[in-house]
């Protein structure tokens, strides 16, 4: 078999048996002049390669190199002018892609660019045997070019390229790992040869080596060449993966599909991509989920998706200080309905709705944790998508926060950096809160007030033997040192406001600030200050401030501006912090100015000042019991069970709990098995004791949800400093284990009723 014979053959095949035999045959006839190579140049090459765990992120990396090529082309096409900092102002220039996102082209528009970089799925053996071809119609690379290249493990091919997407990623090579085989060809030119080989794992002698590696086929010592098909290969290059592992990408929409998964990942990409997936029987443009939640549209599966906005808050951004800074955009989807449970899930991973990109590209995501409990927006968990564009950080803080297998982010400063402002963020929106509030009452449970009540007088004397207070608090809870963080009584949820009247000129702008009083600022605390006017959004841009006529004045040493949210129906935000180094006492102004072609500048101004952190009181030694509520969840159906975030089946959930302005609300499913199996015993001999039953068990996980609760308090378990995923499991793992225990006993109490002394 010639080389020639060979590379069609390659073209043609579709699973990785065929591969198999052709490769056989072709070895037999070249015999002695066939090798196998180190990939990279490195026998012990297995850790480089491996380094990824996810084969649909490594599949990400092929795509990535595709869309290098593409601005490599057009790079040269223009001689690289003008010059190109990012591979988004690239984009834009060469190629015409609105810096604001594809949104802003036409679909016709999209297709015909996607077709640049494009991703065919086939069947080959089944899912763990899929066929994945990534072509590019870019720069392309002659056969001499591919072993420093393509070929290549870490090397500085584009370390000084700013128009170029690939930094932080380890590159194409980790899909070697999830592949049987890898065929790659390319050619530079439309008259020069193509370059070709086929890349594998290799096992070398046990006796001899701890492992082995990958490798790829050269002849005399070289990739090998043809010049066949001259007119059908377009220059560019084709990597195809013959039996790759998709098992975990099975289903045809959603985070689990390989549409679902390129949309995700390549969050905003810098250009669209072609996806013809074979095995699903559909062929779609992949514009990322950020461009259609900005609403995209390609097709009749965008429709039937759909975006449905409950509440949108453009890109804006944030200064981090000396770690540059950062650009967040969130999305609030419609309230879930009886086909969609969750509406994120169409758009991202719904367990990791915060995205942090790279040059668009998903480099990490951050747990629904952050909206559930830090934020305490638990009943939009499931509703809420947000973005943060990392590509302003710093050199220093980018190689702090992204690791090379774009998997998720290094904790550290800047990752906790990043957490505690978004939920500065998220908490500051009045209309967030509106919309949990609003989806909270539509979720509540008709309840007997007289059950709730002796629930919580038997809950309050079980736990006086724990020594637990059932009365109001007194001082903060239990928290490091003693002091909690929190005021002891927090403040009731703000009103929802009043859409404002627009005028175009605008007449008025003001700070919200009660009274005269000044606007107090702790050391090292920043304030999201609410800015009211009828000015429409035109007037203020809060990506360029230079641009904006709402001009925002701060003065005083002792207090910094961090930027502003975009103005919508009449409203923003003003971020100022405080300094670290500030003293009590120090005073300054927070001025703003909106000016008005032709008219006077309008404005409004509040003095700011130091004052110290509050102090809380610390508790008694005996810890107070906080104000609680228990609710029912009766499966998989009822929405509260999706608004959760509870897994699908029910055998994995019992209970979970969340703060909601100062009272403990505690969930309880009424579908788990165990207390399922218990009930419906009694239900079968006596009526009376399997209610009696049902009231036993929630009030046993009652108890124990409390007590858990001030476990956390005490222990203050930061979700910044763990894995949120891993936590969740644990905990859930132990509110299961405490439900079947609260089913015995309970069980035991209604057959034989226990007498619990409460303290004297």
């Amino acid at each position: 078999m010639t080389n020639d014979k060979l590379l069609r053959a390659m073209l043609m095949a579709d699973t990785a048996n065929e591969v198999t035999r052709l490769l056989e045959e072709f070895e037999t006839d070249q015999d002695e002049h066939v090798s196998w190579l180190p990939f990279g140049g490195r026998h012990n090459n297995r850790g480089t390669i491996e380094v990824s765990a996810d084969p649909g992120r490594s599949m990400i990396e092929r795509v990535t190199n595709a869309i290098d090529a593409v601005l490599e082309t057009e790079h040269d096409l223009h001689s690289g002018f003008p010059s190109c900092s990012t591979p988004r102002q690239a984009a834009a220039t060469w190629l015409g892609v609105p810096t604001t996102g594809m949104s802003g082209m036409s679909p016709a528009e999209r297709r015909a660019l996607a077709q640049r970089v494009s991703i065919r799925v086939l069947a080959g053996e089944g899912r763990e045997s899929r066929v994945i071809e990534v072509v590019d119609r870019g720069v392309g690379l002659s056969p001499d070019e591919m072993p420093k290249t393509i070929l290549s493990l870490n090397e500085s091919n584009k370390l000084q390229k700013h128009y170029l997407c690939g930094t932080y990623g380890q590159g194409g090579s980790s899909t070697l790992a999830v592949s049987e085989y890898t065929f790659i060809a390319s050619r530079r030119t439309a008259d020069g040869p193509v370059g070709f080989t086929l890349a594998r794992y290799e096992d070398l002698p046990p006796e001899e080596y701890k492992t082995g590696h990958y490798v790829y086929l050269a002849i005399n010592g070289s990739v090998l060449q043809s010049t066949a098909g001259v007119g059908e290969f377009h220059p560019g290059t084709i990597v195809r993966h013959f039996g790759y592992d998709l098992s975990k990408y099975t289903s045809p929409l959603g985070p689990t599909s390989v549409y679902g998964l390129l949309n995700q990942m390549l969050f905003d990409p810098i250009l669209p991509v072609w996806l013809d997936d074979r095995v699903q029987g559909y062929r779609r443009v992949i514009k990322g989920s950020r461009n259609s939640l900005n609403g995209a549209i390609d097709d009749a599966e965008d429709i039937r998706r759909g975006r449905m906005l409950a509440h949108h808050v453009p890109s804006f951004y944030i200064s981090l200080g000396d770690f540059g800074r950062i650009g967040v955009e969130y999305w609030v989807m419609e309230k879930p309905s009886v086909e969609t449970k969750i509406p994120s899930k169409a758009f991202v991973n719904p367990s990791k709705p915060i995205i942090l990109t790279h040059h668009g590209q998903n480099h990490a995501e951050l747990s629904q944790a952050l909206i559930r409990r830090d934020a305490a927006f638990g009943y939009l968990t499931n509703r809420v998508i947000c973005q943060v564009d990392c590509d302003h950080l710093s050199r220093l803080a980018q190689r702090q926060l992204f690791v090379s297998n774009r998997e998720e982010a290094r904790e550290g400063s800047v990752y906790r950096l990043i957490r505690e402002e978004l939920v500065r963020i998220l908490k500051s929106d009045d209309e967030l809160s509106r919309l949990n509030v609003q989806a909270r009452e539509e979720s509540r449970h008709e309840q007997d007030e007289t059950a709730i009540r002796e629930v919580r007088k038997e809950v309050a004397r079980i736990l006086r033997v724990q020594g637990m207070v059932p009365s109001e608090p007194v001082g903060g809870a239990i928290s490091q040192g003693g002091v909690s963080d929190k005021p002891a009584h927090p403040r009731a949820p703000r009103k929802p406001p009043k859409p404002l009247d627009l005028n175009d000129p605008p007449t008025y702008i003001r700070i919200l600030w009660e009274g005269n009083r000044p606007i107090e600022v702790y050391p090292g605390q920043r304030r999201y200050l609410r800015i009211e006017t009828d000015a429409n959004s035109s007037y203020h841009d809060a990506h360029n401030p230079e641009r904006s006529k709402i001009n925002v004045i701060i003065t005083g040493e002792a207090f910094i501006f961090r930027g502003s949210t975009p103005l919508q129906g009449g409203r923003m935000r003003v971020i100022c912090e405080g300094s670290s180094g500030a003293n009590v006492g120090d005073v300054g102004s927070l001025r703003v100015e909106l000016t008005r072609p032709g008219l006077i500048t309008l404005h409004d101004e509040r003095t700011l000042s130091i004052v110290d952190t509050p102090k809380v009181l610390p508790d008694e030694k005996r810890i107070s019991m906080p104000d609680f509520e228990v609710l029912a969840v009766d499966g998989p159906e009822d929405p509260m069970w999706s608004t959760l975030g509870w897994p699908d089946r029910p055998e994995e959930v019992a209970s979970s709990a969340q703060a909601e302005n100062g009272k403990l609300v505690i969930y309880y499913s009424k579908a788990f098995p165990q207390y399922v199996n218990v009930l419906q015993k009694f239900e079968r001999s006596d009526c009376a004791k399997a209610r009696s039953f049902s009231e036993r068990y929630k009030i046993w996980v009652a108890v124990h949800s409390l007590l858990l609760h001030q476990h956390q308090q005490e222990s203050l378990t930061k979700l910044a400093d763990e894995d949120d995923e891993h936590a969740e499991l644990r905990e859930r793992e132990e509110r299961r284990r405490m439900a079947v225990m609260a089913a015995l006993v309970s069980a035991r109490e209604v057959q034989q009723p226990l007498r619990l002394e409460s303290e004297s």
